[in-house]
């Protein structure tokens, strides 16, 4: 007899047949009752798993996971305001970490800080030409005005309030696209580098690439985001930075930088601390009057600065992609969540491949992007100019479009230490270094008069240089971080960067020029 024993396949004697019915009835009551609770256990899998995806799907998609939008410096990006209207390209300021302090994964600074903004000497916005086309479009000047409270009327005094000045950090804002005959908002990331408008207390109020106007950014901790597009080389969330609102403030308590609760205040009227990016030095920008405009009209209502610079209010769909409550300027409860999960450190999707990159810049996991969230733009580079060499829409600082097409590339080898010999200066005059077994020097110009500058050199190649990069400070910087002391500098439109060898200083000759220049006229709306 077998084990374990079970009903024979031929009856054995004293089995009758009735005995015999009677247990194979049983045991396919068995086996039926044994399918049925399968198929309830299979269908109550099922329908877990769905309900798991829906969760995960609601927690993942585009409402509940908002989207903070990298935008590279030069980037109109899709459904612009306006014409570009910046003057300043390619601009490499060198950022500082240290300003401010650590608050929900970012830095959060006051507008008014010291070297917050640069300038490169000259205008970086044309301010007349960004009224004029307001003024003759009257469905964006319109939805431009709502951002701001005021009339389409009112546009011209207000940006004579503004002045154009370069951010020289990565800056969180509340940015806006122009679609469906609205100002659509969305998180925006602005690359440094990006010229742009700021009030009378440094918060940042248009992108002059793209004429958006900007608010500031959402009150959630930025972990509970999910940022989209192209990071440029040096982008961490950790150092992006955040003007403070006019209902906080950053202090020191207990020998410790933090953000405290303030009761509102006025805006100061004082001017702002600017670095100039060719001379290296900080210079005084007064804020406003660059435009040539009669007395404003008595019914003329122009903004509080202060009263602007407060977490901004979405409603329904805005709110979702926004990361608030609906009708309030309190993060949304999934998106804190989310930030504590991640300890404020959000997913990095690249647009240009379907790698996640957490934002500490390693990468961890593989998936699609989901679909475009609506209001919100994926940043590349200009449409149909890539750089050889380099990912697709991944900006490369110091190379314009046209120079993109065609980069040249050098290779040059250092062993020892950049050699400055005994002279002084404030920036770069001149520089040797190796290009294929070759020694090659390039002599600077005595005067720099725009924020690239071209070297004379003895290999008869013509070479340009961002002029910032050739600064005392840059150079100190870029030679004290370097582990064998070597100063390396990429001419604009190159992929490689100069070894240089020995390199001496000047002083530039000293040219006079106003921090605030007025501009061509605009006409104001009637």
């Amino acid at each position: 007899m077998t084990y374990p024993p079970g009903y024979p396949h031929q009856p054995q004697p004293g089995f009758g047949g009735a005995a015999a019915a009677a247990y194979d009835a049983q045991r396919r009551s068995r086996r039926r009752t044994t399918i049925i609770l399968s198929a309830i256990v299979a269908i109550l899998s099922v329908v877990l798993a769905l309900g798991a995806i829906k969760v995960y799907q609601d927690k993942t998609g585009n409402i509940i996971i908002p989207a903070l939008s990298l935008r590279a410096a030069d980037d109109a990006g899709p459904d612009p305001f306006t014409p570009s209207v910046a003057l300043a390209h390619n601009t490499t300021p060198l950022k500082n970490r240290t300003r401010g302090t650590g608050h929900q994964g970012v830095r959060v600074v006051s507008g008014t800080d010291p070297g917050l903004y640069a300038t490169t000497g000259t205008s970086s916005c044309d301010t007349a030409a960004l009224g004029n086309y307001l003024n003759s479009n009257p469905a964006a000047a319109s939805a431009w005005a709502s951002v701001f409270g005021i009339r389409t009327s009112d546009i011209s005094w207000y940006l004579n309030t503004l002045s154009p000045v370069v951010l020289t950090a990565d800056t969180w804002v509340t940015n806006h696209a122009f679609r469906g005959g609205v100002a659509s908002p969305f998180q925006s990331v602005l690359q440094a580098g990006t010229p742009v408008y700021v009030d009378s207390i440094g918060v940042p109020r248009a992108v002059c690439s793209c004429g958006n106007p900007l608010r500031p950014p959402a009150s959630a901790p930025v972990g509970g985001y999910r940022v989209i597009g192209d990071p440029w080389h040096d982008f961490h969330t950790r150092d992006v930075e955040r003007v403070v609102y006019n209902t906080q403030h950053v202090t020191i308590v207990n020998n410790t930088t933090t953000v405290v609760n303030q009761p509102a205040a006025p805006a100061p009227l004082a001017p702002l601390t600017i670095q100039n990016l060719v001379t290296g030095l900080t210079e005084i920008l007064n804020i406003g009057g660059t435009l040539d405009l009669p007395a404003p009209p008595a019914d003329v209502k122009l903004p509080d600065p202060a009263a602007l610079n407060t977490a901004p209010t979405f409603t329904a769909g805005d709110a979702d992609q926004n990361g608030t409550v609906d009708g309030s300027d309190a993060p949304a409860e999934a998106v804190v969540e989310r930030a504590q999960e991640n300890n404020d450190a959000p997913v990095i999707e690249a647009s240009s491949s379907t790698t996640v990159i957490p934002s500490d810049g390693a990468t961890t996991t593989v998936e699609t992007p989901g679909a475009e969230t609506p209001g919100v733009e994926t940043p590349g580079t200009t449409p149909g100019v890539e750089t050889p060499g380099t990912t697709p829409g991944v900006e490369t600082r110091g190379i314009t479009p046209s120079d993109a097409s065609v980069p040249t590339t050098e290779t040059t080898v250092a062993t020892t230490p950049t050699d400055f010999g005994s002279s002084t200066g404030d920036t770069i005059g001149s520089l040797t270094f190796t290009s294929g077994g070759t020694s090659v020097t390039c002599t600077l110009p005595s005067s720099f008069d725009s924020s690239t500058v071209t070297a004379t050199c003895s290999d008869s190649v013509s070479r340009e240089f961002n002029a910032s990069d050739l600064s005392q400070s840059t150079v100190s910087s870029a030679v004290s971080s370097s582990s064998d002391q070597i100063w390396r500098v990429t001419p604009v439109g190159s992929t490689e960067s100069l070894a240089v060898t020995t390199a001496s200083w000047q002083t530039l000759t000293t040219t006079t020029s106003e921090s605030t220049e007025t501009e061509t006229s605009v006409e104001p709306t009637e």
